[in-house]
């Protein structure tokens, strides 16, 4: 058995802070929902949405934040992400990190959202990190990211998004662990505004990186012009729905609109996918519980 103990925390001089957060708002508020909270309840028959406070309320304001850095002595330390113990990827022991109190809480939802929705008890959670003393423009540097590598339990892996582990694998192991990165990344898609996957750019081949800029608190919907949003539902509708109509290019074009408008109705969603908050929830839960 590992020796449990912490990795060192990095040191050094306090990095400058930023005075307040500066918000542009690059949207506009959209309309209300009329059913209330959603729920994917009929369709392929899965699992409802778990309650989430004003999920059916006006979209949320598309924002750009500038993170705020801190010492890790003003971030709660963890060393569990829910009930699964959190492992440092680089030293494969037990470690300590730091984050903000809410996103910390962030990650135990979506934690317990992936054990619902794809069957999994993860034991450890393995990750490049969370904080780190990094510049004013990396979340890292205030605790509201987190760089997830593999999720494991009994002694062996559950879902690798080490892509750079097994991209040249045989065709038909590479389908299935397509599959499975394209599943758990549907669950942080649901529950962080930005999320960065191998289709993003070299540096997240052994790691999927989350955090909360786009939105803030608020929960998270399709923006259009994001790529690595519609990437991601692009490579969802190919390797987790089969549709390899749907081309990986990260423009909202006809045929993701059409393929994701008729998943959403065989699983009882509503309407089309950038049409709401409640119909990104919808295609995320959906997309987890394909098999």
């Amino acid at each position: 058995m590992r020796e449990d103990t912490p990795d060192p925390v990095p040191t050094g001089e306090e990095r400058g802070q930023v005075s307040r957060r500066r918000l542009l708002t690059l949207g506009a508020l959209g309309v209300v929902a009329a059913t209330g909270t959603y729920a994917v309840s009929r369709g392929v028959g899965l699992p409802g949405l778990p309650e989430v406070p004003g999920l059916s309320g006006p979209l949320p304001r598309e924002v750009w934040m500038r993170p705020r850095p801190v010492d890790s002595t003003a971030l709660q330390a963890r060393r569990s992400v829910g009930s699964a113990a959190y492992v440092y990827e680089v030293s494969g022991r037990r470690a300590t990190y730091y984050v903000d109190e809410a996103f910390g809480r962030r990650l135990d939802a979506w934690l317990a959202l992936h054990r619902t929705h794809l069957g999994q008890d993860p034991d450890e959670v393995r990750s490049y990190g969370a904080w780190a003393p990094k510049s004013a423009t990396s979340w890292h540097s205030s605790g509201q990211a987190f760089d997830l590598a593999r999720l494991r339990g009994g002694g062996k892996d559950l879902v690798s998004l080490r892509y750079d582990l097994w991209r040249d694998a045989p065709a038909s192991e590479r389908r299935r662990r397509l599959a499975a990165y394209w599943r758990t990344a549907a669950g942080l898609h649901h529950e962080f505004a930005d999320v960065l996957t191998y289709l993003f750019d070299g540096a997240h081949t052994n790691h999927v990186h989350v955090d909360i800029g786009r939105f803030g608190d608020e929960r998270p919907r399709l923006i259009r012009r994001s790529g690595a949003q519609v990437q991601a539902v692009q490579a969802m509708c190919r390797h987790v729905w089969g549709r390899t109509d749907v081309e990986v290019t990260g423009e909202w074009d006809d045929t993701t609109r059409d393929v994701t408008t008729k998943i959403l109705e065989e699983a009882g969603g509503p309407g089309e996918l950038a049409g709401s908050r409640e119909a990104w929830q919808a295609f995320m839960v959906a997309t987890m519980h394909r098999v």
